[in-house]
C-alpha cells in the first residue's frame, strides 16, 4: 500500500483547497514521488485533521474531523549543550503528544538554545512524521522554577519512586542542580537506578505520565 504523508497546514482554512508552500510542494512531488489525485492527510497543527487529495500545490480538502490532545503534559527542562541532542529532545517530546516545552534557566546549565526557527521546523518535522494533530509549543524564552505554576515535580535521584499525579515535569542541567536552587519542598521523583541523560530523563518522564 502507498504511503499517505502528513502535512501540517497553518490555519486558517478557507475554501475547498489548502495552499502549499513551494518547500512542502516540491517535497511531495520530488522526494515522495506523489502525483495529482494522491491520498494525504492533513493537520493544522490544532487538533483539526483530515483527509484530502494532492492537488496543484494545493491539498483539496476531504473529510475533517477535531482530535483531543495526546497528553496535557508540560516540560521544563535545561537545554543540552549539544543541538544535536536538543533536536533530538525537541522531536521526541513533540512525537510524544507533550503540549509545552519550556528551557530552564539553572546555574550550572549552559542555558543556549538553537533559535525558535529551528526548533519549529523541528517540531513541524516531528509532529508529521508521527502523523499528530497538534503541534507542542515552545516557550522562546528561558524560565525559572519561580515562574512556574505550583504542582511540578522534578526527576531526581533518591526521590520517590512512585509516578507522581502531575502534569508538570522538571529536568535539571547535566552538572544537576546548585546548592539550594531547588525548594527544600520541591517533590521529587527517581527514575531508576541509572543517572540519565537529560534528553534520556525527559523521554522516561513523559512516557510514564503519559500511560498513568
Amino acid at each position: 500500500m502507498k504511503h499517505v504523508p502528513h502535512v501540517v497546514v497553518g490555519a486558517p482554512w478557507e475554501g475547498p483547497s489548502l495552499n502549499l508552500s513551494v518547500v512542502q510542494a516540491r517535497h511531495l512531488s520530488k522526494v515522495l514521488r506523489m502525483s495529482r489525485g494522491d491520498k494525504v492527510t492533513y493537520t493544522d497543527g490544532l487538533g483539526t485533521v483530515g483527509k484530502g487529495v494532492l492537488g496543484q500545490h494545493v491539498i483539496e480538502r476531504g473529510d475533517e474531523e477535531q482530535v483531543g490532545r495526546a497528553t496535557r503534559l508540560s516540560v521544563v527542562t535545561a537545554p543540552p549543550a549539544n543541538k544535536d541532542r536538543q533536536r533530538f529532545l525537541v522531536e521526541k517530546l513533540a512525537e510524544l503528544g507533550v503540549e509545552r516545552l519550556m528551557w530552564l534557566d539553572t546555574r550550572h546549565g549552559k542555558n543556549r538554545v538553537a533559535s525558535e526557527f529551528k526548533i519549529f521546523s523541528w517540531v513541524l518535522a516531528a509532529t508529521e512524521q508521527s502523523r499528530g494533530a497538534w503541534l507542542m509549543e515552545v516557550v522562546p524564552d528561558l524560565v525559572t522554577l519561580d515562574d512556574l505554576e505550583p504542582g511540578w515535580v522534578v526527576c531526581e535521584r533518591g526521590g520517590e519512586r512512585s509516578t507522581p499525579d502531575t502534569d508538570t515535569v522538571v529536568i535539571g542541567p547535566e552538572g544537576g542542580f546548585a546548592d539550594n536552587e531547588l525548594p527544600e519542598d520541591a517533590l521529587r521523583w527517581d527514575l531508576g537506578p541509572t543517572l540519565l541523560r537529560v534528553e534520556t530523563a525527559a523521554i522516561a518522564a513523559v512516557a510514564k505520565l503519559a500511560a498513568r
